[in-house]
Formats: C-alpha cells, sequence, structure tokens
C-alpha cells in the first residue's frame, strides 16, 4: 500500500529524484495507491494487480500484471506498461494516457465507465501512435435488444 504521498513527501522521505520504487518478490502481490499527488511509482516484478484510487497527476510504470490495472476516482495519470496487462478498467477518472508494450497489444482490454479524456498510445513501427478510447456511444434498441455503437466522433 502506497497512501498520502506527494511528490514533496517521496523527495523528502524516499527518493531525492521524487520517484517511489516498489519491488514485488511474489506474483500474487496487489500494489494499492490511495489519495497521492504528483508521484511517479515504479513497480518491479510481476505482480498481481494495481489499484490507483482517488489519485491526482500520478504516474506508474510496471512490468508484468497478471490480472488488471483498475483506475477509480482519479484526475490526471498516466501509466507505462513495460511487459504485460490483460486489462485496465476505468472508473470515474478524467484525463488517463496509457502507454503499452508492443507484447501487450494483442492482450489488452479496456473497461470504462464515467470517465472522460481516455487515451492509449503503442508502438507503431517504428513510430508511436496515440489513439482516444472512446467515451461517446449511440445506443438503439432493434428488434427488442439494445445496440450500442461508438459514435461516429471517433472515426
Amino acid at each position: 500500500m502506497v497512501e498520502n504521498h506527494t511528490k514533496e513527501s517521496v523527495i523528502r522521505e524516499a527518493s531525492k529524484d521524487g520517484i517511489l520504487t516498489v519491488d514485488t518478490t511474489d506474483s500474487k502481490q496487489q500494489v494499492y495507491l490511495y489519495n497521492c499527488e504528483g508521484v511517479t511509482v515504479i513497480v518491479k516484478g510481476k505482480f498481481k494487480s494495481l489499484i490507483l484510487d482517488k489519485c491526482t497527476s500520478c504516474s506508474v510504470i510496471f512490468d508484468t500484471i497478471i490480472s488488471s490495472t483498475e483506475t477509480v476516482n482519479c484526475k490526471k495519470v498516466k501509466f507505462q506498461v513495460n511487459g504485460i496487462c490483460p486489462a485496465f478498467t476505468i472508473d470515474k477518472t478524467v484525463n488517463i494516457l496509457i502507454w503499452l508494450s508492443k507484447e501487450s497489444l494483442s492482450v489488452t482490454n479496456f473497461t470504462t465507465s464515467l470517465s472522460s479524456e481516455m487515451n492509449v498510445s503503442f508502438p507503431d513501427g517504428e513510430d508511436v501512435k496515440e489513439l482516444p478510447i472512446p467515451e461517446q456511444f449511440v445506443h438503439k434498441l432493434v428488434d427488442g435488444v439494445v445496440t450500442s455503437d461508438v459514435s461516429d466522433l471517433y472515426h
């Protein structure tokens, strides 16, 4: 658990460069960040899951997650996946940017609700491509079934 840290508190207590490093030693471990502001966290090793709750202006860099990353009640957060992350759950979050590794491209999915300003960045040959994660949908009732399509704003 990493709770109530700011960039200043990390510089004062843990690291002169303001980066907090978390070493995971067991793949069953979970990493939970709560109420942090302006903190960069590097998580080393393979671990079960990552949760960011009520964080602002935070960045998290990690290797491989077995299960998922969950972001709730956050503003202006960034993730960098160096290995694999199968799923991101984004709830009540504004302004999130996710950098995926080449290995994560074919396995990562996103589940979002009540969130905006979501983008995903990934390697595209020699370049890096950034795309928005749609937050606007068109729903229709067709033959007693609700269908949903991404709004034309994203095409």
